[in-house]
């Protein structure tokens, strides 16, 4: 009977022993994106984690992260992460379904962006080695920008004109609203005028309050950028930032820099207006040394600027609310005698408002 019962248990045992070996010599599964093909390259995911940091050779001029002091966080997508050296004609990428995929002709992770939209010919991905190849769109300097504090600041950056790549994108005539958007959603929306067509500037006595020395420069999606300098030597990698001039040595700009840029959206509907700033008292009759307050639906959004000698203001007049965070420097604006108020709103990504017109009555007694 003991026999039996052992010849039972070395059956069960062997059968056990079978079924643990047949699981532990299962198929590894290949994981590829959506939209590339299994035989068409290295796919962004196959390594594992979307677009990982951690290159350990240059690829397309982007040094190595032993040289980076902040490239950003691991496992971001589209992030600097070469892991040798690539190269790729221009030859941008088109997309389907709103697949984002990296570029298959050199099969390594790299920055890219997406441009879509109404305003031009098609969705397209262009990746860093496919922005620098497209003719003269090369282009680095110093950039001047306040800050909402404000805070005059520098940065120094390397990057690709914002112009050349909308026209590689094919960029229709009917284009009229450019908005960019990092990965986290942040956003800015920047008319066609704003960007293209303005005249930017880098300002180096911008600390001063003064336009000595300016210098034109374009707007640009830096791949290489150091904030606080303004020695070009010292940009670093990092994943694309919108990077703009000021067009005035007053303008605040440094809210419309979108850092980790992925995506561009061209828009041909037609920019909305700014609408007019209010006051209040809505009279506009107050006692002597009373003060008027201005105000708007978007005033974290937009910029007033103000005269009170009858002439129009423009963006080089006094600014109403140069804070968003010291509010005790937007201050009101206090009357001894009656004047006429003339207020213009300017803001990104919309025309500047039609100028308001307030006659302030001081009551003298």
């Amino acid at each position: 009977m003991n026999k039996f019962r052992l010849i039972i248990f070395a059956v069960i045992l062997i059968v056990f022993v079978t079924a643990v070996c047949a699981c532990g010599d299962s198929t590894s599964v290949q994981y590829t994106m959506p939209g590339t093909s299994e035989e068409g390259g290295t796919a962004v995911g196959a390594s594992g984690a979307q677009g990982s940091i951690g290159a350990t050779e240059e690829q397309s001029g982007i040094v190595t992260n032993e040289e980076q002091s902040s490239a950003g966080d691991s496992g971001t997508q589209g992030g600097i992460g070469a892991k040798e050296a690539g190269k790729s004609d221009f030859s941008a990428n088109s997309t389907e379904n709103g697949e984002l995929y990296d570029v298959i002709s050199t099969g390594y992770n790299e920055p890219f962006v997406v441009v879509s939209g109404d305003g031009i010919e098609g969705k397209m991905t262009f990746t860093l080695a496919q922005l620098l190849a497209i003719p003269d769109a090369a282009f680095e300097h110093v950039y001047s920008t306040i800050n909402n504090w404000p805070t005059p600041r520098f940065y120094a950056a390397r990057g690709v004109r914002a112009a050349s790549l909308l026209e590689a994108a094919g960029v229709l005539d009917t284009a009229s609203v450019v908005t960019f958007r990092s990965y986290d959603s942040y956003e800015v929306m920047l008319t066609r005028k704003q960007l293209l067509e303005d005249a930017q500037y880098y300002f180096p006595a911008v600390e001063d309050r003064s336009d000595e020395g300016a210098v034109n420069v374009a707007p640009i999606l830096a791949y290489e950028f150091k904030e606080g300098t303004q020695d070009i030597s010292k940009a670093i990698p990092d994943d694309f930032c919108l990077i703009i001039g000021q067009r005035n040595y007053l303008e605040h700009t440094n809210h419309a820099f979108v850092e980790n840029l992925s995506e561009i959206i061209v828009s041909s509907e037609q920019p909305e207006q700014w609408r007019e700033a209010t006051i209040f008292p809505a009279s506009g009759r107050i006692p002597v040394g009373d003060s008027i307050k201005l105000q708007h639906p978007d005033f974290g959004l937009v910029k007033l600027y103000y005269t009170l000698d009858g002439t129009d203001p423009t963006e080089l007049s006094t600014m109403y609310n140069p804070s968003t965070y010291q509010l005790e420097l937007n201050k009101p604006i206090v009357f001894t005698e009656s004047a006429t108020l003339k207020v213009l709103t300017v803001g990104f990504g919309r025309e500047d408002s039609s100028i308001a017109v307030f006659e302030i009555v001081v009551d003298p007694s």
